[in-house]
């Protein structure tokens, strides 16, 4: 009831923001403060407003998790996923700014920054700049300066609506690192404690989580090391009692997920009331949920996949594995469900209900079947970790694991879209944050060990005796796969560089993505990221 009740306040004003793509943008709507702010209800559902942005960030995955040692998008079969090299390219590294992937990542949280800016202006006027709604648009604003930073890094800053510059010019990533640190520090008395009552929004946990996380990562953004500081906010969070690590895994990515402990910072998605876009069905799952899931034809494009390296990490009794579509499928009879402990199974796995298809595969093939192994010929739809290729580099859909990690609704009545809330911060990757600062300031911390034993208890495995970087670089990269966190992770431990799956070794400029063509060509104080 608490996300309809956040979704029906974004329903209510979503024209706000809808409008907002830059920093200068004319703002067209009914709402004034004389006829509209005038209790903390109607505040509320204004402010709302300022957090439609979020709704991207499901789609930002090609940027920010596609582009790893974790995700594939080889091309397939019928030459799907090649799009003129678009997608092959991203893999690569080749990153072109002219690319729509970066310009709609760059004015949609630029376009969160300035309904934040707009907000807080009227609502300093109306209310006071010390109101609880004008801190929490702030540290919101600051979360969305935080996702620029990462991403782009050379960003401008700009904190006004009415008097936006509409060419501003770019700071510094250590300039802006600062910036929202001090932001944060300063709000973050004055934000809420009620994790209920602010549920898909910012609050005081929140605000320390999105500290602890840029803290962590300082070094990404040529701010030093800033270890002490990321294990204390951390250590905010963590104390604060609020929040607890969920029993079983999958609790936290169930179609009902609100009532989660773990989940710190969710985009409360809902394909009833807002229709918008977790469209992990289209994108990133296999063509046999048709089948599987008794999903209308076309609901599934079968692109993005798991590197196989990658899935081969997981160890077999490791029950975060539940994550993925993997080996023969089976139609809608074998009752395909989801478990809160093990993930994806099949109820009733019995050779009667196998899912077979020679089209997806098989028949396009024809003439170059003898380039692949035998079982490329076997019709049943077998989803296995690793790819075949043929000589012209494609491979088949059913190579590469698919994403399972959230439940799926099954039916013909279902469409692309879901209602899980996605959870953007997790209690489980606070604790991680923390152990890893403590251990990057003494390799020997008990608490750091214990810290990250008590993730790796909970998907099933054994303690580990000691920590090395190696052992808490997979315990980010497993626990959080498909999050949205692993490019952040892997320039972190200095290996988002390196060659892996139909990539090679990469210089350094690629630790940052290129400012988007549209915005060089729209402002002349925008200079380009080194090496585009």
């Amino acid at each position: 009831m608490r996300k309809i009740k956040f979704l029906l306040f974004v329903v209510a004003v979503f024209g706000l923001c809808r409008s907002c793509t830059k920093l200068d943008s004319d703002v067209y709507s009914e709402i004034t403060p004389e006829t509209f702010f005038q209790d903390d209800a109607q505040l509320a559902s204004a402010a709302s407003s300022a957090y439609t942005t979020l709704y991207r960030w499901w789609e930002d995955m090609w940027l920010m998790d596609m582009p790893t040692d974790q995700s594939a998008m080889p091309i397939r079969s019928n030459r799907g996923w090649d799009d003129g090299g678009r997608w092959p390219a991203i893999v690569r590294h080749d990153f072109p700014p002219e690319d729509g992937l970066f310009n709609g990542a760059w004015s949609g949280y630029f376009g969160g920054v300035s309904s934040c800016n707009r907000l807080i202006e009227i609502f300093t006027e109306n209310v006071g700049a010390d109101s609880a709604i004008v801190m929490e648009l702030r540290a919101l604003r600051a979360f969305y300066y935080y996702t620029l930073l990462d991403l782009f890094g050379n960003i401008p800053l700009e904190t006004s609506f009415s008097e936006a510059n509409p060419t501003p010019q770019q700071s510094s990533p250590a300039e802006v690192f600062a910036f929202i640190e001090s932001e944060l520090l300063e709000v973050i008395p004055n934000l809420s404690e009620d994790k209920g009552a602010t549920y898909a929004k910012m609050n005081k946990w929140v605000a320390w989580t999105v500290l602890s996380k840029m803290y962590l990562n300082a070094n990404n953004y040529n701010a030093g090391d800033h270890w002490a500081e990321a294990a204390d906010a951390a250590n905010q969070v963590i104390n604060s009692g609020q929040y607890q690590i969920e029993p079983l895994y999958f609790t936290n990515f169930m179609v009902d997920n609100e009532g989660s402990q773990e989940n710190i910072f969710v985009v409360p998605y809902d394909k009833v009331n807002t229709g918008e876009q977790f469209g992990i069905i289209r994108r990133a799952t296999h063509q046999s949920v048709t089948g599987t899931l008794d999903y209308p034809a076309g609901t599934s494009w079968g692109g993005v996949s798991i590197q196989e390296d990658f899935y081969n990490a997981f160890e077999e009794n490791d029950k975060r594995r539940g994550m993925f579509f993997i080996g023969q499928q089976y139609t809608i009879d074998a009752g395909p469900s989801w478990s809160a402990e093990f993930g994806f199974f099949y109820q009733n796995p019995s050779d009667e209900y196998r899912l077979i298809d020679c089209s997806e595969d098989v028949d396009r093939f024809v003439g170059v079947l003898d380039q692949l192994p035998p079982e490329a010929a076997d019709c049943n739809v077998n989803i296995v970790p690793e790819y075949w290729f043929t000589n012209d580099g494609r491979t088949g859909y059913e190579n590469g694991a698919r994403y399972a990690k959230w439940e799926l609704e099954t039916g013909p009545e279902n469409t692309a879209l879901q209602s899980n809330d996605y959870a953007i911060f997790r209690y489980a990757h606070v604790l991680l944050i923390r152990a890893e600062a403590l251990w990057r300031q003494d390799a020997g911390n008990a608490e750091a060990l214990m810290l990250v034993n008590q993730v790796r208890e909970r998907a099933g495995l054994d303690p580990l005796g000691a920590l090395t970087e190696d052992a808490l670089f997979w315990e980010f990269k497993k626990e959080l796969a498909m999050e949205n966190h692993a490019r952040t992770i892997l320039i972190r431990y200095g290996r988002w560089l390196e060659p892996w799956f139909q990539k090679e070794q990469q210089d350094a400029s690629r630790n940052l993505y290129p400012i988007p063509l549209n915005q060089l060509n729209a402002n002349p104080n925008l200079e380009q990221n080194p090496g585009y």
